[in-house]
């Protein structure tokens, strides 16, 4: 949303718009689907409005002979392929005796001290001939026991990184912070971008043997850690300005501490005895003297079952079952898919930033890339579908039979379509619902405040917004669920015959065909103008609809496209505005609407509504930055970002 949607002080009342038509209004209870054309560039927003705009009407043309109507052809989708996933880097020939993933690559360590690199992100070795023990890269120990860090990013020549004196037994390194065992068992922490800089401390040198002392950057006190003896140690991903940052450790008795970043419970592990510990920054997991894998913080548990090895990474965390196999979960927007079968029995694995490796029993290196969480994109042209929504990251369609078919990002289950006979069918941000035969609400993907948990009862229509949706009943009243911290889901009393649910707000028709809006009134998208209409669509900053004469009226904040830019001089008999933000120009909104004539033809306008094909269509819909629309012959039609490229965030 715009910066200082919720600020009206100097705005005066709307005026009060002459009502568009008087004939009485054509009720449906046709969900308004949700869809998107190719997005351009929006022009940057000028001054803040200090009174609603007067809404953007068309004159109402004349009615059209039904002779005049041209023959349109309906184009088949585009036959571009998707995009080709690259490669993961793969590692060279072993034997290996440790491995340790990247963001894409990684390095291991040979039998002879030999530190082996590959991929992009400059992974080499910075010190060709010299032995060590133990690696984590950029750091490592060598046989003497000595700590010796390097700057990441410079090869071909590294410059070495200051790190405490002592003598170690193992190291552990994260993208902004590392920490160390001295072979007493004390841990030792420090922020690598602050101490390994090579610039002078505060103070002279370090503290003393076994401590360090950090100065600046974000480590949420991941870098303080506390006294004991410890057996194992891993520090955590810096994430969210350091808001995640934490570091694990292992206690001689098999207990697990934790320390820094807390705010998902991510240092607070469940007590037990443990055999391997390994932090993640917003989560950790450990693995218990029984073999289970044990998680805390945010993200999922572990897949029950025996294991051997874990590695929590930046998303993703994997573990090494008791078989030998491979298995990996969580993941945001990717997933996970280690080779399977394996050519050999896994032995130690290791989850970089979307990029894990794993060891073979004989020391051969194996690595995997994590994959987009999409569903790929059925055959549209089969002439079978009778009906399209197209949510901001998603699309799902009824076929003739009634069965839900869904593609796109699934990173939530949005695009997991139950089976069954639904009769409509509505795709949210990153969630879906649809109407069973039956009459029953029924909702799949994010349950973000309940929202897959539609209340019991029969409905004749439903819409699905950001985070809420709305239906209606079979007496026409108006029930909605989900996020309400704007009032969006606070239905007022009354007789509907459509609705539809943005972000903030939702807007809906009474069965006297005047439009009604609730929710949040930043810049004036819940305060319609009077009259009659036959169709209602809400979007990013504004709504539109339609009156009886076919003509849009549009509404809301006059910044943004649907609202500043005037429709054609046409009759339509659908329409639908987009909501969201391009996933392709920056996060910029993409705010225009998209309606179909009388005759069939596609028209969209405001920001990123060019480029409809030609053709006959029965129903359209806009998302972010994408658009599809059904021909008359059964077949979908989508255009824009129809590859869904891009990272899913809410607006």
């Amino acid at each position: 949303l715009a910066c200082g949607d919720r600020w009206r002080e100097d705005a005066t009342p709307p005026p009060a718009p002459t009502a568009e038509a008087t004939a009485e209004a054509v009720s449906t209870a046709t969900p308004t689907p949700t869809a998107v054309a190719t997005p351009t560039p929006p022009p940057t927003p000028t001054t803040e409005a200090t009174s609603p705009p007067t809404p953007v009407a068309e004159a109402s043309p004349p009615e059209p002979a039904a002779t005049t109507a041209p023959p349109l052809l309906a184009p088949a989708p585009t036959s571009t392929p998707p995009p080709t996933a690259e490669p993961p880097p793969q590692p060279p020939p072993g034997p290996f005796v440790s491995i340790q993933a990247g963001s894409n690559g990684g390095c291991a360590l040979t039998a002879d001290g030999e530190i082996v690199c590959w991929g992009r992100g400059g992974y080499s070795n910075p010190a060709p001939g010299r032995r060590f023990e133990v690696l984590s890269w950029p750091c490592t120990i060598d046989g003497a026991g000595e700590l010796v860090c390097w700057h990441e990013g410079n090869p071909p020549s590294h410059r070495p990184a200051r790190t405490p004196p002592g003598r170690y037994a193992a190291v552990s390194t994260s993208g902004g912070h590392i920490c160390a065992l001295t072979e007493a068992g004390e841990a030792v922490c420090w922020a690598n971008y602050s101490c390994a800089s090579g610039d002078a401390p505060p103070t002279s040198g370090w503290p003393g043997e076994g401590e360090a002392e950090c100065w600046a950057g974000w480590t949420d006190g991941a870098t303080d850690a506390p006294p004991g003896r410890f057996t194992a140690i891993s520090a955590g991903y810096i994430k969210n300005n350091g808001s995640a940052a934490n570091s694990c450790a292992l206690a001689a008795d098999g207990e697990i501490v934790c320390w820094g970043a807390n705010w998902f419970g991510q240092s607070d592990p469940p007590p037990g005895r443990y055999t391997a510990v390994s932090a993640g920054g917003d989560r950790a997991c450990g693995l218990t003297d029984g073999g289970a894998v044990v998680c805390w913080g945010r993200g999922p548990d572990a897949p029950a079952g025996v294991y051997t090895a874990v590695s929590v990474g930046w998303e993703h965390s994997c573990a090494i079952t008791a078989a030998g196999g491979a298995v990996c979960w969580d993941g945001l927007f990717t997933y996970m898919d280690p080779p399977d079968p394996a050519a050999d029995r896994y032995a130690a694995i290791s989850v970089g930033q979307g990029y894990a490796c794993a060891l073979t029993e004989g020391g051969e290196a194996v690595c995997w890339r994590a994959a987009e969480d999409k569903i790929a994109t059925p055959d549209l042209t089969t002439g079978r579908y009778r009906a399209v929504s197209d949510g901001q990251w998603h699309t799902c369609a009824l076929t003739d039979a009634g069965e839900a078919v869904c593609w796109g990002w699934n990173d939530d289950g949005q695009a997991d379509a139950p089976p069954g006979r639904y009769t409509a069918i509505s795709a949210g941000f990153e969630h879906t619902c649809a109407l069973a035969d039956t009459g029953e609400a029924v909702c799949w993907g994010d349950d973000y405040y309940g929202l897959t948990e539609p209340p019991p009862g029969r409905y004749t229509a439903i819409s699905s917004g950001s985070r809420h949706a709305c239906a209606l009943t079979d007496t026409g009243e108006a029930v909605c669920w989900g996020w309400n911290d704007d009032g969006q889901a606070d239905a007022p009393p009354g007789r509907y015959t459509a609705i539809s649910a943005d972000s903030e707000y939702t807007c809906a028709l009474t069965d006297a065909g005047e439009a009604v809006c609730w929710g949040r009134d930043g810049r004036w998208q819940t305060e319609p103008p009077q009259g009659r209409y036959t169709a209602i669509s809400a979007g990013k900053g504004g709504g539109c609809a339609l009156t009886p004469a076919g003509a849009v009226l549009c509404w809301g904040d006059p910044r943004w496209g649907s609202i500043s830019h005037a429709p054609p001089d046409r009759r339509y008999t659908a329409l639908d505005v987009a909501s969201g933000h391009s996933s392709l120009h920056g996060g910029r909104s993409s705010l225009y609407v998209c309606a179909l004539t009388v005759a069939g033809e596609a028209d969209c306008w405001g920001w990123g509504g060019d480029g409809a094909p030609p053709g006959r269509y029965l129903a359209i819909g806009a998302s972010a930055d994408r658009a599809c629309a059904l021909t008359d012959g059964g077949d979908i039609v989508c255009w824009g970002n129809v590859w869904y490229e891009g990272w899913p965030f809410l607006y």
